[in-house]
């Protein structure tokens, strides 16, 4: 899980040095540790960075951004792709330093948040500033307060991408969630991509990423899986023939249903009811509409 840090910002943050780093043939980042109490930031521009922070081995990629807390043991695990080019930033907080590993966002407006860990969203911003940084740090006559406020605004535009890809999320995740259950619901019903989305203000491709994502599988497999599931019910608990449980489940003919069920469950619907004709399986996912069984 990724280490969250959280930096007091009442006041700016105290700039200790910046520069940008192209990586030679061969090269890897040294052996080091900052004794001085200094944090670093690295960003990733082009290529890949390998580093191990700890016993952490990572590899950093494009837009990557890692913080490197102090104390603690840093050093090149494997030669650097040659020609990758990265910034680094030190510098000192100002007051407590507290993380964690909880990824919920509190409402302290003083604070900023910075992952151990982070793909930076928007990373044009961050360049920006990173270059008003180096400029202002490489001038004949640095004046330390503007660069202070440099990094100062580096530290709270990271933290503020970071706590948005955070709430994004998790609210992702609920709508998620909702869009699953309202597709187990109307199970029974005659349904499909477009009407989904359409459901949830969304377009089709939209919904299809969103399966793939958090489901591995596209809209279509999951709407036949929670159909297969209501299929297995009622071949279990009802006398329904084939035709009218494909006719319930609102397939679009017996054949169309018995593909998608031997599909999913590698067995015909006939022969699933005469393997477990004894056994009730009880779905715990939604209440479907099922007709009561006959005991008499």
């Amino acid at each position: 899980m990724n280490k969250v840090y959280k930096f007091l910002l009442t006041q700016p943050l105290q700039f200790y040095k910046v520069g940008q780093f192209i990586a030679q043939p061969g090269w890897k980042h040294k052996d080091i540790i900052f004794d001085e109490g200094d944090y670093e930031i690295i960003i990733v521009v082009e290529g890949d960075i390998y580093i191990q922070v700890g016993s952490e081995q990572i590899t950093l990629n494009k837009n990557d951004c890692l913080l490197i807390p102090p104390h603690v043991r840093h050093f090149g695990f494997k030669e650097s792709t040659n020609g990758s080019i990265y910034y680094w930033m030190h510098f000192f907080p100002n007051g407590e330093v507290t993380s964690s590993y909880a990824s919920t966002l509190d409402t302290n407006h003083y604070e900023v948040k910075i992952p151990f860990l982070f793909n930076i969203i928007n990373f044009e911003r961050i360049a920006i500033l990173v270059r008003e940084l180096l400029d202002s740090a490489n001038e004949e006559q640095p004046v330390l307060l503007a660069s202070n406020y440099y990094m100062s605004s580096i530290l709270i535009e990271i933290s503020n991408q970071y706590c948005k890809s955070v709430t994004n999320h998790s609210k992702n995740s609920m709508r998620f969630e909702m869009i699953k259950n309202w597709i187990r619901i109307h199970s029974h019903e005659k349904i499909n991509v477009k009407k989904i989305a359409k459901e949830f203000h969304m377009t089709p491709v939209y919904l299809t990423k969103l399966f793939q994502e958090n489901e591995q599988m596209t809209t279509v497999h999951f709407i036949n899986l929670v159909k297969a599931k209501q299929a297995e019910e009622l071949l279990l608990t009802t006398d329904l023939s084939i035709k009218e449980i494909a006719y319930e489940l609102s397939f679009n003919n017996e054949k169309y249903f018995l593909r998608v069920f031997k599909q999913i469950t590698f067995i015909t619907p006939t022969h699933y009811r005469n393997s477990y004709a004894k056994t009730y399986l009880n779905n715990v996912e939604v209440d479907p509409t099922i007709p009561i069984p006959d005991n008499s």
